[in-house]
């Protein structure tokens, strides 16, 4: 809780863009804000919701939110954590971020903000907070340049092993999307040794659209990562 302190004025921008772990920073800033006496508890003026994967179809929340007065003298705090947000939902959740209203704050919650569209990163106030999950991915996009294709395949399948009850899952797209990024730091690494090589090329634009299709709703994250093992 101390740790927020240094990290929200007095006085709140309208939209925050926050990057952390969803399920433990959403209530802890709930937690905060109530405590600094932004808003009060079990007031009807917030909106705090964890999602797995957040989609167009959850999107009217927030519309329904940002349209409402407040009813309380204290602020209107909309949190939402997402472990991952499709491109239909960004693009709803950019016209609420566009059209600010007096005494209203909004708090995106994303593990990783660079996902996110360059236009709602470039609206919101980005706030960093320790995620422990990064060195994991990092572990497993090393491992993956390193094995042939087989070792690939079989990063990939225990992969989806433990996700197996939700194959279609925000916390599947997300570990896959953070792989690819990892993946793509990598190679990019590569290439600016050699920024002629054909091959690293081929494999940045690989990852860039695997990273794009990862967005895509019914897109299948087991078909995308095959595919990277084979051309990466």
């Amino acid at each position: 809780m101390d740790s927020m302190k240094n990290l929200f004025p007095e006085n709140l921008y309208h939209s925050y863009l926050i990057e952390g772990d969803p399920i433990s920073t959403v209530p802890l800033l709930l937690e905060f804000l109530e405590q600094r006496d932004d808003v009060g508890k079990n007031n009807s003026d917030i909106l705090c919701q964890n999602f797995d994967s957040f989609t167009i179809a959850d999107t009217p929340l927030i519309k329904d939110w940002n349209s409402k007065r407040g009813i309380s003298e204290k602020k209107k705090i909309c949190i939402i954590g997402a472990k991952f947000i499709n491109r239909e939902a960004e693009q709803s959740l950019l016209k609420v971020i566009e059209e600010p209203k007096i005494n209203s704050h909004l708090f995106l919650v994303i593990p990783n903000a660079s996902v996110l569209l360059d236009t709602i990163k470039s609206r919101t106030h980005l706030v960093r907070i320790l995620n422990n999950e990064a060195s994991s991915f990092k572990k497993i996009s090393n491992n993956f340049l390193k094995v042939p294709v087989n070792g690939r395949l079989e990063i990939i399948a225990d992969l989806m092993d433990k996700n197996k009850n939700s194959e279609n899952s925000g916390n599947l797209r997300f570990q896959a999307t953070e792989i690819v990024n990892e993946l793509e730091r990598l190679s990019y690494e590569k290439f600016k040794t050699n920024k002629l090589d054909k091959d690293t090329q081929f494999i940045l634009e690989e990852l860039k659209k695997a990273r794009m299709y990862l967005s895509t709703p019914g897109a299948s994250v087991k078909m995308i990562l095959e595919h990277i093992a084979l051309v990466i």
